[in-house]
């Protein structure tokens, strides 16, 4: 029997597709997981900057404040008692324009004399930086065309929660003036135009418009109430602001608030009673009239008889 030989020979082309081919599936799988760990970072990078966006906006909401300016008619004697009866101890802030605070100081014009007051107030529980209030009013008479122009400029600071400030829209030529038109019938206009701008702790510059006209000092119409502009500050330096001299109304509340309260309702129940007594009176007197008269009617029944 013939003894059988077996040759073995390598296929090399087969050896080396085979290692080709693992080479490539294991660099096709680093690829894909490499791959998937960019995507997944980038998901990540993308929620947390979601989030980071999300958690600014919410804080932009949260310390937003939005300022209402508000006309009203009063006294500046008028707004003390207010203060005092309702016992408010947040800051009221006078700004008085160019014409000084002689109004203020004159007594009898701070009690007496009714003007038309700007108040803006922080309802916000939010402090608010660099307020600057610009006001320019117009009066004109109708029938000649005359103008009064006045403008004011006031900064504040710190404006903070619950505080307010008041300005009169007219100074005392101004509203000299419209009372005296009013008196003679003289057709006016007065127009009011004021901005507030202010920053707020989100880091936003807010604009407001405030826009009025008086016709004949009786007539209101709204023209402008609203924001104007909101620009972000984050990388804007804010001009200095000098603070303008103001009257703190609080400094003029008497120290002894029970006692004034009590005054003034000693004098309110006094102006109640006041009719009351003058009935009495008049009662008395007819009274006292009456028996007069049968007085004197039995004294000439005597006479006759």
């Amino acid at each position: 029997m013939e003894p059988v030989s077996v040759i073995t020979t390598t296929d090399w082309n087969m050896f080396w597709a085979t290692i080709i081919a693992g080479v490539i599936a294991a660099l096709a799988t680093v690829w894909a997981v490499r791959k998937s760990n960019d995507e997944t970072r980038k998901q990540l990078r993308q929620q947390q900057e979601q989030h980071r966006k999300e958690k600014e906006e919410q804080n932009r909401l949260n310390k937003f404040v939005m300022i209402k300016p508000m006309i009203m008619s009063s006294t500046l004697g008028g707004i003390l008692d207010k203060i005092i009866m309702q016992n408010d101890y947040d800051r009221k802030m006078l700004f008085t324009g160019d014409d000084g605070f002689d109004f203020f100081d004159d007594i009898g014009k701070r009690n007496g004399q009714v003007c038309r007051i700007l108040q803006i107030q922080n309802d916000s529980n939010n402090n608010i930086n660099n307020l600057v209030l610009y006001t320019e009013s117009c009066l004109k008479n109708k029938n000649t065309n005359n103008e009064i122009r006045y403008k004011t400029k006031n900064v504040l600071k710190i404006f903070r929660p619950k505080e307010s400030v008041y300005i009169r829209i007219a100074n005392q030529q101004q509203l000299e003036k419209i009372l005296k038109m009013n008196n003679e019938k003289e057709p006016s206009e007065f127009v009011f135009d004021g901005y507030v701008e202010y920053s707020t702790e989100a880091k936003q510059r807010i604009r407001y418009h405030y826009m009025i006209r008086i016709y004949n000092g009786l007539h209101i119409e709204i023209e402008k109430d609203e924001i104007e502009n909101i620009e972000n500050i984050d990388n804007v330096v804010e001009t200095e602001y000098n603070s303008t001299v103001f009257r703190n109304l609080q400094d003029y509340i008497p120290f002894d608030r029970s006692a004034y309260f009590w005054q003034k309702m000693g004098q309110n129940q006094a102006m109640g009673a006041m009719p009351l007594f003058s009935m009495v009176q008049n009662y008395i007197r007819g009274a006292e009239r009456k028996d007069l008269s049968s007085k004197e009617s039995e004294d000439v029944k005597c006479s006759k008889k």
